[in-house]
């Protein structure tokens, strides 16, 4: 079945570009980003984390970012005016052109099957110089859920081969924060201190599972490239309001008029029984499934 797609005007986002593939349903900014602020799965509960206040929703929804590699630092933002054009198999979201460094940031969504879909982030070079850049996205979530990733299974006897890395108001105290053996998880609360850790994502997979509700991130960990933030492909944050998951392309090297992407894979199975952020033998049995 091929995907619907037509725009719509919410109070909460302004324009939007309405997404459906079958169950699926997602609502897409144009006037500033593009954000995924709405992810449906059958017309239930949006997963991703939104506030009521129209100058808040700007901070939220999907989003790219960008880590540039230059003196001047600086995470570039996506609240630029969005053009669209509907593909064969999904469509494409543009930004204009990011001002002074002259970069194009662009978003597919692309019909991956009936039941997942494909999130393409690009990055075109517009300016006259090479520029080293990494991307990475963050996809804010409810939170009461929690938010799991396998540890690295790299096979390494001779020096250390998992990779964790707290933020400096992080405590390893926090309730929030779930290390087993296997697997690492991330729980909400109304816990107003921030907790923000990464991860060497070798399998490149992220889950979140919300009651029997689960979001799904597949995407590729190339454990031979250099990451930013100590080499951490995937991140979990937890606010007081909500949860967030971020992944992380390495560091590209691009040339003008070149193009760098970060590829990610959504899918929303469901959980046969909802379990808890301490459990790894179901964590597993979940992930065995995917």
């Amino acid at each position: 079945m091929a995907m619907s797609i037509k725009e719509i005007h919410t109070e909460e986002f302004g324009h939007c570009v309405l997404v459906e593939n079958n169950d699926l349903q997602l609502a897409v900014t144009i006037d500033y980003g593009p954000r995924i602020v709405s992810v449906t799965k059958n017309g239930g509960r949006n997963l991703i984390y939104h506030d009521n206040d129209p100058e808040f929703n700007r901070c939220h929804g999907h989003k790219m970012r960008l880590t540039v590699d230059r003196p001047s630092n600086g995470v570039y933002f996506d609240d630029s005016p969005v053009i669209y054009s509907v593909l064969e198999d999904g469509v494409k979201f543009v930004q204009t052109v990011l001002e002074p460094i002259q970069l194009e940031l662009s978003l597919d969504i692309m019909q991956s099957n009936d039941s997942s879909l494909m999130i393409v982030h690009s990055v075109t070079n517009k300016s006259k110089e090479p520029l080293k850049l990494s991307i990475y996205t963050e996809t804010p979530l409810l939170h009461d859920g929690f938010v799991f990733a396998p540890q690295s299974e790299v096979e390494e006897t001779t020096r250390p081969s998992r990779i964790l890395t707290l933020w400096n108001d992080t405590r390893w105290t926090d309730a929030r924060l779930h290390i087993g053996d296997n697997y690492i998880a991330v729980t909400g609360s109304d816990n107003c201190s921030k907790l923000k850790i990464g991860m060497n994502n070798t399998q490149g997979q992220c889950m979140y599972l919300n009651g029997k509700n689960a979001f799904v991130k597949h995407y590729i960990h190339n454990r031979t490239a250099l990451y930013p933030f100590s080499h951490c492909s995937t991140y979990f944050t937890a606010h007081e309001h909500f949860l967030s998951i971020q992944t992380s392309s390495p560091f590209y090297l691009i040339e003008p008029m070149e193009i760098a992407r970060h590829i990610e894979n959504w899918s929303f199975p469901d959980s046969e029984t909802a379990f808890g952020a301490d459990d790894e033998e179901a964590m597993e049995n979940f992930t065995k499934l995917l």
